[in-house]
């Protein structure tokens, strides 16, 4: 009895410690951001944060220190307070040794960025309840920025009881600005000299840490704003020194090289995409970083290195050389494009589009190599040509008919061992038009489950174009089925460039946020595979079928005499899966990784 009333108390304990524990490790009850557009084009930027801590993690991780990031050479910091104020009420100062100026992270390996410097402010004394407060101002030279700009997302790691930011520009300028998944709109204050527009954000909930969010937080609240107009960052953009691609004779001597090993024009673009992604150092520094500027590609080259931009100016200069017309792009989500805000910190990523004479038109990364068009990754981005002469904007807004099928004949032979034949037709993002293009055997390659590369015994590629790629297979597994004393397991092939490409092994119950898959997809299945006389298949699938207005699963594994029938099938035609369809969703995506469905288990009489 005195065990189960300990146990009784214990559990009582737990639970009202459970009930205590805060919901946020902290709470913003304050941050304060002011933008200036000063009459000499210099601008200040001032921030203000007052956080309070509610766990342990909360200091001893989170938020023990703060990290300002600035060129020192066109900015100058100061900060104005750095407190800490104590449950009790004692006010912490943060002693001098608590300002460290470092090199940033991103800068580490670039020489051409290490004037930059981050200043690591350590908040001192820390315990529950506290709350710090930190002030400071970046002043930035006249000509640094191209205009007062700013991409703002609304959400931090723990919740926001009131932000305010604060954009202040001469009365003669005009501010673009929009705000998303907000109805917040400014007080505007005018004056002789100045404008000022003041929004002011309420009880914002702090952002999750779930996986598979939508790209580019398109999801998130956010406030852009900009003094100058789209075509004008464009044009800024456009009209640097680096984009007149000038080459020296070691930029020649890379092309002249490859042209004397190959006159192909799709051998020679792959050719010096590789050199510019795999043979050069990238360097991840924010363009905001080096004032939304690029070096030309002749700097570029001789420092083995750059930022994306850079690296997509020089992928151009290259191929521009070898007779390509080709030229960068700077790429933004359509749903957050307006051509009023010229808002470059909207960029998130510059790209490399190539128009070769023969050829579609192609879109390649200067930073990593892929094994098809770019393009069939883009819907919903809008590009900017940067082309001083014509500036022109384009958006993708396709539903791409990405596929897979497969269809196949399969034999299992008295000995236990599977031979087999198969015809696989890949659609545009599943479709390694690339790597087939470079090396036919990497269709080996794009076959898994229970036929791997090593059981291939014959392929032909039958037709390959950007589009659509069409090639069968061979196969007889080297090993017998494995098996369990009269049981004996066989896994489907499959393809590896449809779902598997995902990675998604496993899904939570629960969603807060919008579901977001790499591609739509429809993937097709059909087997039939013929037995021995004497054995059955003990885990027939008559019919399993989940449909929805975003897509479908079907499954069927039925034997006829010494005949198994084998049709999977899964479709997607959806990018986002909003959280009311999340467990919809699920079910069909559990349904189609589910190993008894993927796997035949036989039995040997």
């Amino acid at each position: 009895m005195k065990k189960i009333i300990t146990l009784f108390f214990s559990f009582i304990l737990s639970f009202s410690l459970i009930s205590q524990q805060p919901e946020s490790d902290a709470i913003y009850e304050k941050i304060v951001k002011e933008y200036t557009l000063l009459e000499d084009g210099s601008m200040d930027y001032h921030y203000y944060k007052k956080l309070k801590l509610n766990t342990h993690f909360s200091f001893n991780r989170l938020y023990g220190e703060t990290f300002i990031v600035y060129d020192p050479n066109q900015q100058d910091l100061k900060i104005k307070k750095a407190i800490v104020t104590q449950k009790d009420g004692t006010v912490v100062p943060s002693p001098e040794n608590a300002f460290n100026e470092v090199l940033p992270r991103f800068a580490a390996h670039a020489p051409y960025f290490n004037n930059l410097r981050e200043m690591v402010v350590t908040h001192a004394g820390l315990e529950l309840d506290a709350i710090i407060e930190l002030d400071y101002t970046i002043h930035t030279k006249p000509g640094y920025f191209p205009a007062l700009m700013a991409d703002e997302l609304l959400t931090e790691s723990s919740p926001i009881t009131e932000e305010v930011i604060k954009v202040r520009i001469p009365a003669s300028k005009v501010l673009n600005y929009k705000v998303f998944q907000s109805r917040t709109e400014p007080e505007i204050i005018e004056s002789e000299v100045y404008k000022e527009y003041i929004f002011t954000f309420n009880a914002i909930a702090e952002n999750t840490h779930e996986n598979y969010q939508p790209s580019k937080n398109i999801h998130l609240p956010r406030l852009i704003f900009s003094s100058s107009n789209l075509a004008e960052a464009q044009q800024f953009l456009s009209n640097q020194e680096a984009l007149n691609y000038k080459t020296d004779k070691l930029l020649q001597a890379v092309v002249s090289n490859l042209q004397k090993d190959s006159t192909d024009l799709m051998n020679i673009i792959l050719k010096l995409q590789h050199i510019v992604t795999n043979d050069m150092n990238t360097y991840h520094v924010p363009p905001k970083y080096s004032g939304y500027e690029a070096r030309s590609p002749i700097e570029v080259w001789q420092s083995n290195g750059g930022t994306q931009f850079e690296k997509s100016i020089l992928l151009v200069t290259l191929l521009r050389e070898a007779g390509i017309h080709a030229e960068p792009l700077a790429l933004l989500p359509t749903k957050l494009y307006d051509e009023r805000i010229g808002c470059l910190p909207q960029i998130t990523e510059y790209l490399v589009q190539v128009n070769p004479l023969d050829r579609e038109q192609m879109i390649l990364s200067p930073t990593k190599t892929t094994d098809q068009n770019m393009i069939y990754s883009l819907n919903e981005c809008t590009m900017l040509e940067l082309n001083p002469s014509k500036l022109n904007i384009y958006s993708i807004q396709e539903n791409f008919g990405n596929k897979v099928i497969m269809n196949g004949n399969i034999y299992v032979d008295d000995s236990l061992q599977i031979t087999g034949n198969a015809d696989l037709i890949l659609f545009e993002k599943t479709n390694p038009y690339y790597q087939l293009f470079q090396d036919s055997s990497y269709s080996k390659k794009l076959i898994g489950g229970g036929v791997s590369s090593k059981d291939i015994t014959a392929y032909d590629i039958i037709n390959t174009a950007q589009a659509r790629s069409n090639v069968s297979f061979e196969f007889k597994n080297k090993d017998t089925l494995k098996h369990q004393g009269n049981y004996y397991f066989f896994e489907l092939p499959m393809c590896k460039s449809g779902v598997e490409s995902w990675h998604i092994n496993f899904l939570n119950s629960d969603r807060k946020t919008d579901f977001e898959i790499p591609f739509p997809l429809n993937e097709q299945y059909s087997f039939s595979i013929a037995l021995p006389e004497n054995m059955e298949l003990i885990n027939p699938v008559e019919i399993i079928e989940r449909t929805s207005d975003f897509g479908e699963v079907i499954i069927s594994n039925i034997q006829n005499d010494t005949a198994i029938t084998v049709k999977r099938m899964f479709r997607i035609s959806e990018n986002t899966i909003p959280v009311s369809s999340y467990s919809k969703f699920k079910e069909m995506l559990d349904i189609w990784n589910e190993k008894k469905y993927r796997e035949l288990i036989l039995k040997k009489d």
